[in-house]
């Protein structure tokens, strides 16, 4: 898979994986993630992993991204997936595809942040998130599912990038995420199981009271260290 030589992260907007203003959060990253969004996800971080410079566009055909993502009957099933999940993301205005007849579309990602307007990552206001190209480079991007890969997007933003102290989070902050307690924890524990995450309980005082809560520490150096192996069958194994 042909990457940037320029760029060692693709960057996202905040508000992609947080909504800070909203009575009820629901952030582009939770809504794409509604409903089995795993294709749709990945077919946006794939697509503006192969085009990080504005306007952050690509030629590419459904069915070779379904090779890319490694689904199954990538010419039929597969490409029919990607497809569908390129219209959700054009109805969402987080894409747009320009046809010319006779050749391959061309993909644009859109504003992350759900603007629908065209952007350019490289003049993101701080803070941004940054998601390692090494994810895609040893075959992570396809080991993990969609709901681990958005669990490592927001703790990259709770986390700000640090590597060693990590972060806790607090109800509030959760709930900004917009993802279901089932997500947080089934994608937090495949973190786990990867060696990409470390969880560890911690116990504080508040207002006299000893309290619990977890602090997430990340290892994305990683992602480069090792490659996923038998990971996905592992995975999909836990599943059944």
């Amino acid at each position: 898979m042909a990457t940037s030589k320029r760029h060692s992260s693709v960057r996202l907007p905040q508000a992609f994986a947080r909504d800070r203003s909203s009575k009820e959060p629901c952030p582009p990253l939770a809504d794409l993630m509604q409903g089995g969004g795993e294709v749709r996800l990945k077919v946006m971080l794939t697509v503006l992993m192969m085009a990080t410079k504005a306007p952050h566009a690509r030629k590419v055909s459904a069915k070779d991204l379904a090779a890319m993502l490694g689904l199954r009957d990538a010419d039929g099933a597969g490409a029919r997936r990607v497809s569908k999940a390129m219209k959700d993301l054009e109805a969402k205005s987080l894409a747009r595809r320009d046809r010319v007849p006779g050749y391959v579309p061309t993909m644009t990602v859109l504003d992350p942040a759900g603007s629908g307007k065209e952007w350019d990552a490289s003049k993101l206001p701080r803070p941004y998130i940054t998601v390692p190209i090494s994810l895609w480079r040893r075959g992570w991007f396809i080991a993990l599912s969609g709901r681990a890969v958005a669990l490592l997007i927001i703790l990259k933003e709770l986390t700000g990038g640090r590597t060693r102290n990590g972060a806790w989070v607090d109800g509030i902050r959760k709930r900004q995420y917009g993802l279901s307690d089932d997500t947080w924890t089934r994608g937090t524990q495949e973190l786990k199981d990867a060696g990409l995450l470390d969880v560890t309980e911690q116990v504080f005082s508040s207002q006299g009271e000893p309290r619990r809560r977890n602090l997430y520490v990340l290892h994305l150096d990683r992602l480069e260290a090792y490659d996923p192996g038998g990971f996905e069958e592992w995975r999909d194994s836990q599943d059944e």
